[in-house]
């Protein structure tokens, strides 16, 4: 059995252009999203499911040259966001082939399947790639404090996933021009501060998040909770040796989720491909870090499901996860 995985992956590198092929790739990614039982700590699974399904469309009619990464086994954020800059601009390149068609004049069959591609594009349900949500939990009855939940999603260009970072925290209510978030009766407001720092400290674990933000002064952080969907092993962007065979054809997506909160009473590792942020310390820093978890009172969960596209992949993951001692969900599409 290989050693758990601490390095995060670089996206730099991207295979082969698949061409055409990538359509196929694009509905089987798609079909094991949505067949992941995502709760909402995850990215919103039918606007991951679409981007994908649209980077398959676009492959097919309008960029064979389309790759993915090397890291993730999925698209580029460049890609991501050519979909939806192409969306954006598809109402006004179907009414001028509409217009053409009109006036009788004729559409070339390489306008007219691009045409197909940005129909496609507005009937799917592509949500931002990036957005930052603050919403009001609570006030004490005293009005004294208020609790508050923020909801960070992004495609993370580095590892080429699509992750959603939750933080719920509690603020002590203070002057309106040192607080980190700013209350107008039941409803709040994001400060430029409070972006700022989102922006800055959900990029990794949510160990080390927790760790940051919970030394901010007049907030007590009570959990933090980072999901993402991927990599995804697929034949062109095979898994580690032992694991997936690029040979068996098969696809299989990891849907990890890692959660840091005040409310757990233990640590537990349910992740073969990760490790707890302290263990992958060294000696002199470990201690400091386990210190300041006291501290804080937080304990941390890792744990991670599959979704394979072959109940054959689904039988040799499940074997491979066994000899890891983890505890997994694994999924499978095929009936």
């Amino acid at each position: 059995m290989e050693p758990r995985a601490t390095d995060r992956p670089r996206a730099g590198r991207f295979a082969p252009p698949i061409g055409k092929s990538l359509d196929e790739y694009g509905e089987t990614a798609a079909r094991l999203i949505e067949a992941g039982r995502l709760g909402k700590v995850f990215p919103d699974p039918a606007s991951c499911a679409s981007y994908l399904r649209g980077i398959g469309e676009a492959a097919r009619a309008v960029y064979p040259d389309l790759r993915l990464s090397t890291a993730s086994g999925l698209p580029s954020l460049q890609d991501l966001v050519r979909l939806q800059a192409d969306r954006e601009i598809a109402p006004g390149y179907l009414k001028s082939q509409q217009d053409r068609r009109r006036r009788g004049l004729p559409v070339a069959p390489r306008l007219a399947a691009k045409g197909r591609y940005y129909e496609r594009l507005l009937g799917l349900p592509l949500k931002p790639l990036h957005r930052l949500d603050l919403s009001l939990r609570r006030v004490a009855a005293d009005g004294t404090s208020a609790q508050y939940e923020a909801v960070l999603d992004r495609f993370d260009a580095e590892e080429a996933v699509f992750s959603r970072y939750t933080l719920l925290l509690e603020q002590t209510e203070r002057t309106q021009g040192d607080a980190l978030l700013q209350r107008v009766g039941d409803y709040s407001r994001q400060t430029a501060a409070f972006r700022e720092r989102m922006e800055g400290v959900l990029r990794d674990e949510s160990e080390i998040a927790f760790l940051i933000l919970g030394r901010t002064p007049g907030v007590r952080v009570e959990e933090v909770a980072r999901a993402r969907i991927g990599p995804l092993w697929s034949p062109w962007t095979p898994g580690p040796a032992g694991w997936f065979s690029a040979a068996e054809g098969a696809f299989v997506l990891h849907l990890a989720l890692d959660r840091t909160s005040a409310a757990l009473a233990s640590d537990r590792d349910d992740d073969p491909f990760s490790t707890l942020y302290r263990n992958a310390l060294s000696d002199e820093c470990r201690p400091l870090v386990e210190d300041a978890a006291r501290q804080l009172g937080y304990r941390v969960h890792k744990d991670r499901k599959f979704a394979c596209s072959t109940r054959a992949a689904a039988g040799r993951l499940s074997a491979r996860l066994e000899e890891s001692g983890t505890t997994n969900l694994v999924y499978c599409i095929e009936p």
